[in-house]
């Protein structure tokens, strides 16, 4: 017995040494590279590609049995450019297992691939690879391959290593200019099955035409079924730099586990982790439809960030507001939902600070790329979030009053920019239909409510459907267009304004507090261009303004009125007699600063920059007023003739139905005291006609003339004449009456 095994282990020791022989005879003594011209030739038959292995390739024995291959190109029949290359790679499989039979792998390593895609007007590169007419074509359901199990080897489930080293992929598109490069790409995989999940990691370094650069690497275990391809990466984590948009480059934490079905058509994402500039988001998802109509599921939590804080993360610059508070809390609450073909979160909820938005919102088709939005602000205070107040030194003088003529009314384009105002081509392929609705809004002493924002966009057409709320005890509306369906874009707007506090606006445009009253507006505005310039040379528009129980602080017309009449006075001291209630010469000065305003309608036309006041008529708490004037938009000068009638100086029968002119010009921004001044030739007009009303009275009273429809001149000469044939009259009666005295 002891015999037959020692038999039987002597000729299994031969057996194993005659194999062992045999595989090193071959290694020794077959050289590989006698087999290049075949391997040319099946590459250029099977793949359409020219290869040429200027490399050796070479046996290895032990402890593995494998081929080892050296620098080798690949290139498209007639091409200079390389498709493919690799430097070096080997293929290697266990000795030992090898000897009964068995085939395990030992490791597949490949260094040095470097592949370039390049897709032009008429099509990829790498469509052009594949088998040549006429080439052996692989077996077929009509032509089963040999599956016979004699003489076969087992198949080997599992690789202990497999790496690919130093690899550089370039994709471009000269068609759109794409540019894409991946380098440093290098991946590893130990214990490579399709039966046993396996780790795998991978890094590379991505840079693209703008500069955008990505270092990546990833850790994860594979688990992979063919058969129903399905692909688990559990656990994954991801980290990323990211350079090139933004200042500083930002680093990428991703933690998750992914889960792919593609014979179910379906992925998903759980235990979601990613931080980035200081913030962290949590969630999950699933996708399903990713070959067809897409729908996405899950929830997205952002956890509260400091806005400025995650800016400084990047390196951009913080924004500065007047709270130093503002900004320090933000967070996002999503949940993934809508139909297929679509991706909506609903509901959405955003907090900033103490306001939150919440609603849903998101891509309606997908397949148009439609937006839709339907949000809710409960309320916010803007003051906060504004830049902090300047200090005086910082602020810009004001404009220097009383610069009138044709320069000021034209002035102020000069500075205006010819630079591309609205992004048009970006514009016209916009699908939306979005409400905003704003609860209660604060800015600075501004207190608004129930506000609504709608908007939709097709056709290159964007329509600001509805602009509408209360404010200022008043309320507002509005709605307007801006269509760049063509190649000049146009602007639409109407707005109408009603019984709304004039002050708070006054205040915040001008900073002062210059002007208060019930305002109302109606308004319609137009404009074509593409440029500040283009826009403001071709504004044209109407307005109506009304002003009802209001009051201009720091001028007061009546005082103006006053004034202009004493200095008359003064220069026409007989006409004392014909003013009401005046016995020193001088009317007394107004008591008020201000104007009164009990009614106040305007009528303005817009051309380029200018508004035209076409009429302007006022009741005032003494007296009334009209006039016509203009209002420069952009320099705020202005200049208005007026023409102001009062009850208290129409007393007389001399001065009644009497229009005193004034003129007003200067700057908004200048001292309401300063706008306002008589015109000294209309008062000398009106003195002279007064003196020439009370000379006819006084003619036809005392001389019996009838003076009506003289002028002045003409009844000082009448005047004179009655006066000189009185006189000699008188003479003659002198002298008659001595004679018959005698």
């Amino acid at each position: 017995m002891a015999r037959a095994i020692k038999i039987v282990v002597i000729v299994l020791v031969a057996i194993v040494a005659l194999l062992a022989a045999t595989v090193f005879v071959i290694t020794q003594v077959i050289d590989p590279n006698d087999f290049k011209p075949q391997i040319r030739e099946q590459a250029l038959s099977q793949a359409n590609l020219e290869l040429e292995i200027p490399g050796e390739l070479g046996w290895q024995f032990w402890p593995s049995l494998g081929v080892s291959l050296g620098r080798t190109e690949a290139r498209l029949p007639g091409e200079e450019e390389l498709f493919a290359g690799i430097d070096s790679a080997s293929v290697s499989v266990a000795v030992w297992p090898l000897l009964f039979g068995n085939v395990q792998m030992d490791g597949v390593t490949l260094d040095g691939l470097e592949v370039n895609l390049v897709e032009t007007a008429d099509g990829a590169n790498w469509d052009k690879i594949g088998p040549r007419d006429g080439a052996d074509k692989p077996a077929t359901e009509d032509q089963p391959a040999d599956n016979g199990d004699g003489g076969t080897m087992d198949i080997p489930l599992t690789i202990p290593s497999v790496a690919i080293t130093n690899g550089r992929i370039r994709y471009r598109n000269t068609t759109d200019g794409t540019d894409i490069r991946v380098e440093h790409f290098n991946f590893n995989a130990q214990d490579v099955s399709l039966d046993e999940p396996f780790p795998m990691q991978l890094s590379l370094r991505y840079q693209d035409q703008s500069d955008v650069r990505v270092d990546l690497n990833l850790d994860t275990t594979l688990a992979a079924d063919l058969n129903t391809n399905h692909f688990v990466l559990d656990p994954m984590t991801l980290d990323a730099q990211i350079g090139g948009l933004t200042v500083n480059p930002v680093d990428v934490h991703l933690e998750q586990k992914l889960d792919v079905n593609l014979d179910e058509d379906r992925a998903t994402i759980n235990d979601l982790v990613l931080e980035a500039a200081g913030t962290r988001t949590t969630g999950q998802a699933t996708v399903t439809g990713l070959t067809g109509e897409m729908k996405v599921a899950g929830q997205i939590n952002t956890a509260p960030f400091d806005a400025n804080k995650a800016l400084k993360a990047i390196g951009e610059q913080p924004i500065e507001t007047r709270d130093d508070a503002a900004l320090s809390k933000v967070a996002l609450d999503a949940t993934l939902a809508g139909p297929a073909g679509s991706i909506m979160v609903d509901p959405l909820k955003v907090t900033l600070d103490s306001s939150t938005l919440s609603g849903k919102a998101g891509l309606e088709s997908l397949e148009t790329g439609k937006i839709m939005f339907d949000l809710v602000l409960d309320k916010i205070t803007l003051d906060g979030y504004l830049p902090p107040e300047s200090s005086g030194d910082d602020k810009a003088p004001a404009s220097a009053g009383g610069a009138g003529g044709n320069a000021g009314k034209q002035a102020g384009t000069e500075q205006l920019s010819t630079a591309e105002l609205i992004p048009v081509e970006s514009l016209r392929p916009l699908l939306m239909d979005g409400q905003l609705k704003v609860n209660q809004l604060n800015f600075e002493t501004i207190q608004a409510k129930d506000m609504t924002f709608k908007v939709d966009a097709k056709n290159g057409v964007l329509r600001l459907v509805r602009a509408s709320g209360q404010t200022l005890n008043g309320s507002f509306a509005g709605n307007g267009s801006l269509d760049v369906s063509g190649k000049t874009p146009r602007i639409k707007y109407h707005q109408e304004v009603t019984s709304m506090q004039l002050q708070p606006l006054v205040a915040l445009a001008l900073g002062e507090d210059l002007a208060k009253g019930l305002f109302s507006l109606n308004l319609d505005f137009n404009a074509t261009g593409n440029s500040e310039k283009a826009l403001v040379e071709s504004a044209n528009g109407n307005a109506t303004v009304n002003l009802a129980d209001g009051t201009v602080r720091g001028l007061n017309l009546y005082g103006t009125l006053v004034g202009g009449v004493n200095d008359m006075l003064g220069r026409f001291q007989a006409l004392s007699a014909l003013i009401p209630n005046q016995e020193s010469g001088k009317l007394p000065a107004a008591l008020s600063e201000d104007t009164k305003i009990i009614d106040l309608t305007t009528k303005a036309s817009l051309n380029k920059q200018v508004a035209n006041l076409d009429s302007l008529e006022a009741k005032l708490d003494k007296g009334t007023l009209s006039g016509n004037g203009w209002l420069n938009t952009l320099t705020q000068e202005f200049d208005l003739k007026i023409g102001m009638q009062s009850p208290e100086l129409g007393g007389s029968k001399y001065l009644e139905g009497a229009t005193w002119p004034l003129r007003c010009k200067g700057s908004l921004a200048g001292n309401p005291a300063k706008w306002c001044g008589p015109d000294r030739d209309g008062f000398s007009k009106i003195a002279q006609q007064a003196a020439t009303n009370a000379a006819k009275s006084k003619l036809k009273e005392k001389l019996g003339i009838d003076a009506e429809g003289d002028t002045t001149e003409e009844v000082l000469k009448n005047a004179a004449k009655k006066k000189a044939e009185e006189k000699i009259q008188e003479e003659l009666g002198d002298k008659l009456k001595g004679l018959f005295n005698r």
